[in-house]
């Protein structure tokens, strides 16, 4: 309908400016020579000024001659330049032939009255000190008051450069520590006051670009207004229907803000919803590490342990997926080794492909270099999404895991990844759609294997993201071969293998009570059993009006502060013990599944001094309370 609007209309938009630096180079230098020309009156008086009180001072030392004829030029020069500016002989507006003769003379009796001043460090020698002193205050004068040339850099600079570069070669050339600082010292005043200039210059040049590019802009908004305005009778309808069109258009936007928001408070539900538990999980595993084991039950917790930190990327790459989506997806480039991914991925899924009785192998290819260069996260994020797939929709046969090196050319290496299954298999009309967010291969897929069809949708940007190409092969009833390509670099460096999350020993214990607010009874006993290891004594509360009960009996140290909970939740709970004067000191830090994008904001803005993400690690629980506590 929009485009037919517009071809009905028949309006010939003109072709958009583009506007570069060149555009307007020589209209703003003829505008910033105006400006030197019409600024530097004042400059020139003062130089004038300093030219007469020179003269007067060596009046009785040097040939009045010298003097007479010195004194006659400069104020010839300051003559010329007064005529010109005041009688506006540079103005472009005349368009008269002598125009540009007095713009290119007037810059030449500036350079000239450079000269002149420079003359003088061959006339103050073999004066005394004094002179000599006064000569150099007088030219950093002359050289500070050419600021006033400054709308055409080059101008001042060779006017400084004329009047102080013979001072300083003057000086030099006498030789001895004074007279060589001195020197130096000129020398680096002319430098920062060219510097200072040269600044003061191109930000003139810009501003006056992006005047003048507005008013071209202006001007082609002006003459496209005309035109509209002549079209206004013939278009009418057109712009009646446009308007109900934006109505309605209105209306989608702010449907879809409305589905946005509700799209991220779900994210933040989902994710404190199942933070919750994997709190639980995590912090039962931690404790469970620091009890007395045997060797083979210290494995199956840390593949216990290691299997829960995989499920919290991937939830947290999930409620990533706006990110992804916006193309704001950080990928990380640091050494890998793809074998020891794929080994631990067969590892960590091979308890279940046994309880199904189907075979979980690796076949990997062994001219693969040993280090790559990657973000091993997402890689294996992929692979354990395929392999979980592969798992989940084969109920007999095998599941193998197959790296090929595709090319190796220079230090990159194409590696083809593959997932093959025996499995149900796919519809050839359904792979299409199976890539799409919230898709499953059909209706009856969702309630006999479950999920929520988000993996593969992720998985494919994810492999876009890092240069790479996704697809599947699939035959009905006799399995599914879903593949991606990855370049990767050869890398010689060591692989830095991660270092385990355990629970760390603490050096001392701490002293304190702690009040713990937090209304889940799993993750009340997980974080007592990790306060009480560090040596500090629990009272725990069910809501934050309970918690504020016991402020007023019980003396406490320090506070954990869960956020979402019943009667009162640890935001209201927090603003109302700080209104209270005798808690404006107590430290009181959040420890809640709320880790969206946000959230630790949030808690400081309610009266928080610290914030602690679930699932706790014991770790940064000793850490953070350390800081509290004194």
């Amino acid at each position: 309908m929009i485009e037919q609007v517009i071809n009905n209309s028949a309006i010939h938009q003109p072709e958009p400016a583009t506007y570069k630096a060149s555009d307007f180079a020589e209209r703003v230098n003829q505008t910033q020579i105006t400006r030197l020309i019409e600024g530097s009156g004042f400059g020139g008086l003062v130089g004038f000024i300093m030219a007469v009180l020179w003269v007067m001072l060596l009046w009785n030392k040097l040939p009045h001659l010298v003097l007479s004829v010195w004194l006659g030029m400069m104020a010839l020069l300051f003559l010329f330049r007064t005529i010109v500016t005041y009688t506006r002989l540079y103005d472009l507006e005349r368009k008269q032939f002598y125009v540009e003769i007095a713009r290119r003379w007037y810059i030449m009796a500036v350079l000239i009255t450079g000269a002149g001043w420079g003359i003088t460090s061959t006339l103050m020698f073999p004066n005394d000190q004094l002179e000599q002193t006064v000569l150099a205050f007088i030219l950093a004068g002359v050289a500070a008051s050419g600021v006033t040339l400054s709308n055409v850099a080059w101008v001042y600079s060779g006017f400084v450069a004329l009047a102080l570069v013979p001072l300083m070669v003057r000086l030099f050339y006498i030789g001895g520590e004074v007279y060589y600082a001195l020197s130096a010292m000129t020398g680096l005043f002319m430098l920062v006051m060219i510097m200072a200039v040269y600044r003061m210059y191109l930000a003139s040049s810009d501003a006056l670009r992006l005047e003048y590019t507005n008013e071209e802009l202006i001007q082609n908004l002006t003459e496209a207004g005309i035109e509209l305005e002549h079209m206004n009778t013939e278009l009418t309808e057109e712009i009646d229907y446009v308007k109900r069109m934006e109505k309605e258009l209105k209306q989608a936007r702010d449907k879809a803000e409305e589905m946005s928001q509700a799209k991220g408070e779900f994210l933040a539900n989902m994710s404190h919803e199942i933070r919750t538990p994997m709190n639980g999980v995590i912090g039962t595993l931690q404790l469970l590490a620091d009890t007395h084991l045997e060797d083979s039950q210290k494995d199956y917790v840390n593949t216990a342990h290691k299997s829960a930190q995989a499920l919290l990327t991937i939830l947290n790459d999930i409620l990533d997926l706006s990110k992804i989506e916006a193309g704001k997806l950080n990928i990380e480039l640091i050494p890998l080794d793809i074998r020891d991914i794929v080994n631990d991925l067969v590892t960590l899924h091979a308890m279940g492909a046994q309880e199904k009785g189907v075979s979980l192998s690796a076949d990997i290819d062994g001219e693969i270099p040993q280090v790559l260069t990657g973000d091993p996260t997402r890689i294996r994020q992929i692979l354990a999404n395929l392999v979980s797939n592969a798992l989940k929709f084969t109920d007999e046969g095998s599941v193998k895991v197959r790296l090929k090196l595709q090319s190796l050319q220079s230090k990159q290496a194409d590696i083809r990844f593959e997932v093959e299954d025996t499995g149900v298999g796919i519809e050839k009309d359904i792979k299409d759609r199976l890539f799409e967010e919230f898709t499953q291969a059909d209706g009856s897929t969702t309630r006999k294997y479950g999920g929520t069809g988000l993996g593969l949708a992720i998985v494919k940007q994810l492999v876009e993201i890092m240069h790479g190409e996704f697809g599947v092969d699939s035959t009905p009833g006799e399995g599914s071969t879903f593949w991606f390509r990855l370049p990767l670099e050869v890398s010689d460096e060591q692989v830095i293998s991660a270092p385990k999350e355990e629970l760390v020993e603490s050096q001392r214990q701490l002293r304190g009570h702690i009040l713990l607010v937090e209304d889940n009874p799993i993750n009340q006993m997980v974080a007592s059993k990790m306060l009480e290891k560090l040596g500090l004594d629990i009272i725990l509360a069910g809501n934050g009006q309970e918690a504020i009960d016991m402020l007023e009996t019980e003396h406490i140290d320090a506070v954990l502060m869960d956020c979402q909970m019943p009667v009162l939740d640890g935001f209201a709970a927090t603003r109302q013990i700080r209104e209270q004067g005798r808690f404006v000191a107590l430290p009181i830090i959040a420890m809640t599944a709320n880790v969206m994008e946000g959230d630790r904001d949030k808690c400081i803005d309610a009266g928080m001094n610290d914030y602690i993400g679930k699932p706790v690690v014991a770790a940064d629980l000793r850490k953070t309370l350390e800081r509290w506590l004194d």
